[in-house]
């Protein structure tokens, strides 16, 4: 998996290319935990990402709460029609703020 950060002011924006699975989301985790507190807002682009598992979703779970503890907020944009399927399937739709 590709990583590309990029940050304005209180907002980071994370493009991602490629996979979302067991053997990438660890270090995506960390990277993402990692961003300086004074970032409250963080847009993950998943333009080109072509696949997400269940440790993926764990990931994004971990990160969406993390941003929301200090009173900040994670949008998803740029899902491919899959991987927005994978989130409505899995009720996670419901609760990940997602740009169609």
């Amino acid at each position: 998996m590709d990583l590309k950060m990029t940050s304005n002011g209180n907002k980071a924006t994370v493009e991602l290319e490629g996979r979302i699975d067991a053997k990438t989301s660890p270090e995506l985790e960390r990277a993402l935990l990692a961003l300086p507190s004074e970032i409250k807002a963080l847009d993950l682009d998943l333009t080109n990402v072509i696949y997400i598992s269940s440790a993926g979703l764990r990931m994004m779970i971990t990160v969406h709460q993390h941003f929301n503890d200090k009173g900040g907020s994670m949008t998803i944009v740029g899902a491919r029609d899959e991987l927005i399927e994978i989130f409505e399937v899995t009720g996670f739709s419901e609760f990940l703020s997602i740009k169609y």
